[in-house]
């Protein structure tokens, strides 16, 4: 199984959130450009971390189907443009329930701000 770390710092939020996502799942929403990070195709069980938050340390796991081979890690309200952004706040209510096995969203950091994230992407056998 291979494993990729990826240390991120100053990801600005305004919007609550952020989103780990593949390309292909952001890409329906008219997004703008942003940086994009490669992993390589797979299904993988992410286990992220904010060292420091409003809410101090927060630590977590989620799944994560890569498809494209490039992965985003924002903001929403940074990549989505604003006709795509309405229609992401009302299908996912909010960014609540995102119901795709290609994105997540951390939400717990207690408020807007700059934060680093660090995500450690296990590859998952496919059954």
């Amino acid at each position: 199984m291979k494993t990729i770390k990826l240390n991120l710092n100053d990801i600005n939020v305004d919007a609550g959130m952020i989103i780990v996502s593949d390309v292909d799942y952001i890409k329906k929403y008219n997004p703008f450009n942003t940086t994009v990070y490669d992993v390589p195709v797979g299904n993988y069980k992410v286990k992220w971390c904010i060292p420091s938050s409003w809410n101090g340390r927060l630590s977590g796991t989620s799944e994560l189907k890569v498809t494209s081979g490039k992965i985003v890690v924002v903001d929403p309200c940074y990549v989505i443009d604003d006709v795509g952004w309405s229609h992401w706040l009302t299908v996912t209510d909010y960014g609540r329930d995102i119901k795709s096995q290609s994105a997540f969203i951390i939400d717990s950091m207690g408020g807007d701000g700059v934060y680093n994230v660090e995500l450690k992407l296990i590859e998952q056998q496919t059954k």
